[in-house]
Formats: C-alpha cells, structure tokens, sequence
C-alpha cells in the first residue's frame, strides 16, 4: 500500500539540531566525509537518521554560524489537515560545552510543563522523550563533544491557542512531539481509506486475529511484549477512527484485540468512538467517576488536578490501585461491545508513554496467557 506520510515535529527539530551542530563543528572542513555525508549544501537539506535505521532527508531554510554558536531554522511540512504545526519555522540554536553532554532545552513558542502527569517533569520544556532521544542520536552521529541545545519555534506561542497544551498545563508554547519520527494523517477522511485497504489486505491473506491499536505506541507496546503472539502484519492503526475501524474489522469477519493509551481508549466511556481531541472530550472526567468509589475524598482531589488520563493511572499506580486500571480496561472493552452490538467484547489492553502495560481486561488476560504458553 501507497501510504502518505510526513515527519514528526520532533524529527524536524532533530535535523535542524544536527544540521546546526555540523556547521559549528565542521564547517571550516566542509570536505570531511561526515559533512559531505549529512548536508547537501546546493539543496539546502540535512540527512536525518531515524529511530527505524532510516535516512531522511529534511530541507532547512538557512544555517548561521555567529561566533560560537549555530543556528538553522527548517519548516515543518504537514500531512495532518488538522495540524496546527503545518509550515512553523522550528528553531535549532547550538553551542559547544566543554564537557561531553547534551543538554536539551525549548526556547521561544516551546511550551513548559506546569503540572503533574505528563511524561515530562515540572518546568520540563515540552520536549517529548522521543524527540529528545532523537536529537541527542543525530548529534552524537556526527560529534563527540558537548552540545548545548535550544529548540524554538518563533510562532509557537501563538499556534498553542488552538491545542489543548493548556488544558493540560504546558504554558507558552507548542509541545514538540513524535515517537518514530513519522506522522501519518490519522484524522483525515482519507486515512479510513487506509483502514480499509489494511483490512483487506489482512483478509485476502487470510489473517483471522488482528490487533487494532490508535497510533505507534500501542503498535511498538504489543510488539515489544507480546512480541511471540504479534507482529506487524496483524496490526491495524485506527488513528482516530476507532470505531470505523472495529465495524469493518468485523464485517470482514476478523477477531481483535484492542490496544492502546487508556487517554485514548477511554474516551468511549463517553460514547465518543471517533476520538480526535477537536470531537472527543478529554476522558479525564469519565475515569475519575469510574474509579472514585475506591478512593479517598483526598485522592479524588488529586486526581480531578491531573491533565491527563496518564497522570491519572499514575497515581493510581502510586497508591496500589493497579487493578482500578484493570478494571477500567474491562469497561471500555464492554462499551466497546455495547456499540457494536456483540455478543462478545474484545480483549482491551491499556498502555503507558513508556509502552508498559498498565492494565489489562479479563479477556486480555486470557489472551495473554495463552500467548506464554
């Protein structure tokens, strides 16, 4: 399948980070084979290395090198009609350290953490772990020394009014994002088409079992634990269209799995199956009066201050409540049969930022089971 596709802002802001450490690093050496072997100078684009072992390559507007420090400057192109990142300037300023570190920090328009429950601590810039990751790599590819990295975006600001960054306590800025480094257009109408072409490839190959997970963390999570039972070629990615995709699963006649973030997933506790955040009600509220019964009046405090589901079953976690997770996962699995009017409910398993599995319903837990032996 012919696939569209675009990349990450995280991995925009990796390749401008690296485009800007090999000018201050190598520029008065442009016939190194490291600088020769990353930058294309007549076409203005720097090869990125992907997390896959990939190399891309992303074009960047200018490169200024001032004294001793580096600055370039590449476009976020997007494929995502909804993505209010589409043609940003991401910002790389670099400087040398005379240790051998790499220090990531967000600049102008890069938002801060203001709560607890992201992945991030407070007063974190809002750069996810995977574009951390991403960049320091791509830095260390082509430098052993100490870096200094600031990634801003001029018009972040501006653009943080049309996400949910405050709702979820990252003030001043856009968050830079991305776990692979790839984005596919998983809200557009185009992408049920996709969905739809993956189907039938999986049911012309004769596949029976699927796996449907939202996005890439709950496609790497159930590779990575149940890598003997999963593999790619089962996996279907819903993106948005959740409950588009669970419908034509079964019209096909395939069995599945339901894998995925529970900030995700647990939106269908309030019916909303089509689950981008511009449709679909955070499911903060929905979890917290689920669970509260189990919980003590301070608890429940705690937990209506989170900002995200995550933080929610942190807590949970924090205070020895895995199995309110377990069970959560046990009632979106029965809603889930609710709305497609079966007879049986899927298995549904939860999982974090970090690809653990965090919960896990009774029919998952057979499944897994069976999978050990």
């Amino acid at each position: 399948m012919n696939e569209r596709f675009g990349y990450t802002t995280g991995a925009y802001a990796a390749a401008a980070a690296k485009a800007a450490v090999l000018f201050l690093v190598h520029e008065n050496d442009k016939s190194a084979a490291i600088f020769n072997d990353s930058i294309n100078t007549e076409k203005k684009s720097v090869r990125l290395n992907l997390f896959n072992g990939t190399g891309v390559e992303i074009h960047f507007e200018s490169i200024i090198k001032e004294n001793n420090k580096a600055v370039c400057e590449v476009k976020k192109q997007s494929v995502e009609e909804a993505d209010v990142t589409h043609n940003a300037l991401i910002r790389a300023e670099v400087s040398l350290r005379d240790d051998n570190e790499i220090i990531i920090d967000g600049g102008q328009g890069v938002g801060r953490v203001t709560k607890p429950g992201l992945s991030l601590p407070k007063g974190e810039a809002a750069i996810n772990t995977a574009p951390r990751k991403m960049i320091a790599e791509n830095i260390r590819n082509v430098t052993s020394k100490g870096v200094d990295v600031i990634i801003s975006v001029p018009e972040g600001e501006r653009l943080a009014n049309e996400t949910t960054n405050e709702r979820l306590g990252i003030i001043g800025g856009i968050s830079i994002l991305g776990t692979t480094g790839i984005m596919r257009p998983k809200s557009l109408g185009s992408f049920k088409r996709t969905i739809l072409q993956r189907i039938k490839y999986l049911k012309e190959n004769n596949i029976k079992f699927i796996a449907v997970a939202p996005g890439n963390i709950g496609e790497a999570a159930l590779l990575e634990n149940y890598k003997t039972k999963v593999n790619e070629n089962m996996i279907v990615q819903s993106g948005d269209y959740l409950g588009f995709t669970m419908k034509k699963a079964l019209e096909n006649d395939l069995d599945f799995i339901l894998a995925g973030h529970p900030g995700k997933l647990a939106k269908v506790l309030n019916n909303n199956f089509q689950t981008h955040f511009s449709r679909a009600q955070a499911a903060n509220g929905a979890v917290i009066e689920f669970v509260k019964e189990n919980l003590k009046p301070e608890q429940i405090d705690e937990l209506q201050e989170m900002p995200t589901v995550e933080g929610i079953c942190g807590s949970l976690i924090k205070w020895g409540h895995e199995k309110l997770i377990s069970d959560l996962a046990e009632k979106i699995s029965l809603c889930v049969k609710k709305y497609l009017s079966e007879k049986n409910h899927p298995p549904v398993i939860l999982i974090n930022n970090d690809k653990k599995i965090i919960g896990i319903s009774e029919k998952g837990q057979a499944w897994a089971a069976k999978e050990s032996r």
